[in-house]
């Protein structure tokens, strides 16, 4: 596989990732993709889209999602979801770094993150992990750590239940199908600390909703979430 990362590192690397366009320097899309890409509003709730004034959440969805705050970059559109789609299923995991460090960049703006002890990438099934072969939240956590400065911590929650693809389910079915599906294997980590969430794509709120019930039913202080782009 790391044969295959220089492979694609040398003969791609000069094209966008979107249009497939070459690109004049070392980037992962092109300017004119980067400027489609759309930016959710920010004087907006992150979640539903109601007006909000604190952390990126209206106290309707705080109470619904066991959120203090939450925060995402991208609306959902094709220009996005073809990046996504490179990322997680293609195995392009500099779009990951790429996408990490924009999402650290919008976090940064917000007073909660310099309270945030840790960051917590949602974890994936070890079978799903062996199926696609990485955590694609992983990668994007280490990136928002690496550029917050705050730790990463990978073994503070596990994926007990292997559940099957969120996508095409309601609401209802996924909160059904990631329901006790997480369980704390280091309450140190978690008990009276502050925590913020990290995933690719938020839709119905059901996996980080169930992560941070359990994170709050074990005694965290706060939880925050976020994310690349909101569905």
């Amino acid at each position: 596989m790391e044969i295959l990362n220089q492979i694609v590192d040398l003969f791609f690397s000069n094209i966008c990732f979107i249009c497939k366009e070459k690109l004049t320097e070392k980037k992962y899309i092109c300017e004119k993709c980067e400027k489609n890409l759309v930016m959710i509003d920010e004087g907006k709730c992150f979640c539903c889209g109601e007006n909000t004034s604190k952390n990126g959440i209206c106290e309707s969805c705080k109470k619904e999602l066991f959120f203090d705050g939450f925060i995402s970059v991208f609306e959902f559109d094709k220009v996005i979801q073809n990046l996504i789609h490179c990322y997680k299923y293609e195995e392009f995991k500099k779009i990951g770094k790429y996408l990490g460090e924009i999402l650290a960049e919008k976090l940064s703006r917000y007073s909660f993150i310099s309270d945030v002890d840790y960051i917590l990438p949602v974890p994936l099934h070890h079978i799903k992990k062996r199926e696609r072969g990485f955590n694609q939240a992983r990668i994007l956590g280490k990136s928002v750590s690496k550029k917050l400065q705050i730790p990463l911590k990978n073994s503070a929650v596990k994926r007990k239940k292997y559940t099957k693809s969120q996508t095409k389910l309601c609401k209802e079915e996924r909160e059904k199908n990631v329901g006790n599906a997480f369980v704390i294997k280091d309450i140190s980590l978690v008990k009276n600390k502050r925590l913020l969430i990290v995933d690719d794509v938020f839709t119905t709120g059901s996996t980080m909703k169930s992560i941070a019930s359990v994170l709050k039913n074990n005694g965290a202080e706060k939880v925050y979430a976020s994310s690349i782009v909101r569905a």
